[in-house]
């Protein structure tokens, strides 16, 4: 029984210290992308004709993939309450990602129209339309069959499905740093900043910060035991603890 208990506190703890690292990974690239937009890239418009309309598309991407799609991953992971609660969060989660994904996408589209720049052509802009394609896909898939909008998704249906989209979903963390990277070192290009000068630096640490994401995922994916509060031994002794 004291075994028991003290592991079930080791796994709360570890639960909650790695969602604090996660917090940190998570907000650390919005701040600094909004801290290179103000301070190098002029901040913000969504002017028609302005080319301040681009800076909304990384940091809208950031908060889409890095933080929302993130913290819909790990839900299953960290949140030690329900599986079904746990559904309804992650895909609220996840349509908040498809949101500011669209108002990224329609950002850098409207830029490129209006400053006569083509669409598509780079492998940054490929990979992001990937990755976009497959969380829409990911929401899609999941409301119909894992939030019964299809009533005729049977157990067995939703037992086939399952497994890819776990796969897919754990996927799209490759996909989303892949694209974070390139468009960074796209854009380090087109601006080409004054070697070892703060601005530059800002891209650098910018590009660190997503590969601490990454890590701290495959981290909590790899090594971070499901909580389930319905577990005989835990639900026994929270309990005794009433």
């Amino acid at each position: 029984h004291y075994f028991i208990q003290s592991n079930l506190r080791m796994v709360s703890i570890k639960h909650l210290v790695s969602l604090l690292i996660f917090e940190v990974v998570a907000i650390l690239p919005i701040f600094l992308v909004i801290y290179w937009a103000q301070k190098f890239a002029g901040g913000f418009s969504w002017t028609t004709g302005s080319k301040l309309k681009f800076n909304y598309h990384p940091v809208f991407m950031i908060i889409a993939f890095i933080f929302a799609m993130g913290h819909a991953i790990i839900t299953f992971r960290i949140l030690p309450i329900s599986h079904r609660v746990k559904k309804y969060i992650h895909a609220s989660i996840n349509l908040v990602a498809g949101i500011f994904a669209i108002a990224g996408l329609v950002a850098v589209l409207q830029f490129h129209n209006e400053n006569k720049i083509p669409n598509f052509y780079s492998l940054h802009s490929w990979l992001g339309i990937t990755t976009i394609s497959l969380l829409f896909l990911q929401v899609l898939g999941g409301l119909g069959i894992f939030q019964d909008l299809v009533k005729g998704a049977s157990q067995e249906v939703r037992a086939l499905y399952k497994p890819w989209h776990i796969v897919l979903g754990v996927s799209m963390v490759t996909l989303a740093a892949a694209s974070a990277l390139t468009g960074i070192q796209e854009k380090y290009g087109f601006v080409n900043p004054v070697k070892y000068s703060a601005e530059a630096y800002s891209y650098n640490f910018l590009g660190l910060s997503l590969v601490l994401w990454v890590l701290t995922m495959v981290y909590i994916l790899l090594n971070v035991e499901k909580r389930d509060p319905q577990n005989p031994d835990e639900a026994s002794l929270l309990a005794e603890s009433n």
